[in-house]
């Protein structure tokens, strides 16, 4: 029941990367290909094959696939890879241009590892989400869910006052 939760706060959360105008799946031919069959392999409730093609998918576009690297992130979270959902974050937080871009790719791979960290109940994850929201705020100051995160996250810690500020 956590783990829906978690799944449930993520796909919540996650939704201003979303918001990103980005072009909807591959450029390279075979990748769009292996993204059809990724999300079919959805429809037919095989959610670790679609894992596996989005990845593929992304591989075979170069690693810019913005919305291979969303399906990732979304599916990696629900399924608890998170070795999947880290690298497709990191690779958003690569591919990212311009502070407000740079911004929301960081708190996307904060979201993913204060979800990791939840789910595994290690200070780590956390430590790595705070690391990654003062690198979004740094970017964009005015990010009231990175301000939000941060507190949480903190609150995690066990830093109670940094949390209250």
């Amino acid at each position: 029941m956590r783990s829906v939760l978690i799944t449930l706060a993520l796909a919540c959360v996650v939704t201003p990367v979303w918001a990103q105008e980005k072009p909807d799946g591959p450029t390279d031919g075979k990748a769009q290909k292996t993204y059809k069959e990724a999300f079919q392999a959805l429809h037919e409730d095989k959610m670790i094959w679609a894992v596996d093609g989005f990845k593929k998918a992304d591989k075979q576009d170069g690693g810019h696939c913005f919305a291979c690297q969303k399906e990732m992130i979304k599916y990696g979270a629900a399924l608890g890879d998170w070795k999947t959902a880290e690298f497709a974050a990191g690779e958003m937080v690569a591919e990212a241009h311009g502070n407000q871009d740079i911004a929301v790719a960081q708190y996307q791979l904060a979201v993913v590892l204060n979800a990791e960290g939840l789910q595994k109940k290690k200070d780590e994850f956390f430590t790595r989400a705070h690391d990654e929201i003062a690198k979004a705020l740094a970017a964009d100051s005015a990010f009231p869910e990175a301000l939000f995160l941060d507190g949480r996250v903190l609150a995690e810690l066990q830093q109670d006052d940094a949390a209250k500020a």
